[in-house]
């Protein structure tokens, strides 16, 4: 059974890559294909996705969960000489992210998970000194919140 956090996981990085496709965009939970390995360059947008509460004041189909959402820009300085790449990304994972507020969070239904609600939280920008020549990082946090009802297996 695929779980709530791969659902919304999945359905970020595809959003992502549609929106930056010239920057790897990796999910933590992500399977990569057979006989490749899971490796990004100096520059790549990473999502994560966790459990963060679940609800038990509900009525109706579904288990009521909160979710963390991380969503990380890491760019090398050696792929940036103009200075512009970095904004030009960060602009680019804030524009893909904004329709998600609202009634737009319905993009990360699928699979049983049913989203209620995205929220934008903070950011938080810093250097990159893992980076060959250094870089920048930018970290978008976010809330979901929905409900999942797994479908039941025919025997």
């Amino acid at each position: 059974m695929i779980e709530p956090e791969e659902i919304i996981e999945a359905k970020l990085v595809a959003l992502l890559a549609a929106a930056l496709p010239d920057v790897d965009v990796i999910g933590a939970l992500s399977p990569v294909p057979e006989g490749e390995q899971k490796l990004s360059p100096d520059t790549y947008v990473s999502v994560f996705a966790d459990i963060a509460s679940q609800g038990i004041d509900w009525k109706g189909p579904g288990s009521p969960f909160g979710y963390s959402v991380r969503v990380v820009v890491h760019y090398a300085n050696a792929d940036d000489k103009s200075g512009a790449g970095f904004r030009d990304s960060c602009r680019a994972v804030r524009a893909a992210l904004a329709p998600l507020l609202g009634d737009g969070c319905a993009a990360l239904d699928g699979d049983g998970f049913s989203c209620d609600a995205f929220t934008l939280g903070s950011t938080n920008t810093s250097q990159d000194f893992a980076a060959d020549s250094g870089g920048m990082v930018k970290t978008y946090n976010a809330t979901v919140n929905g409900r999942f009802n797994p479908q039941q297996e025919e025997s």
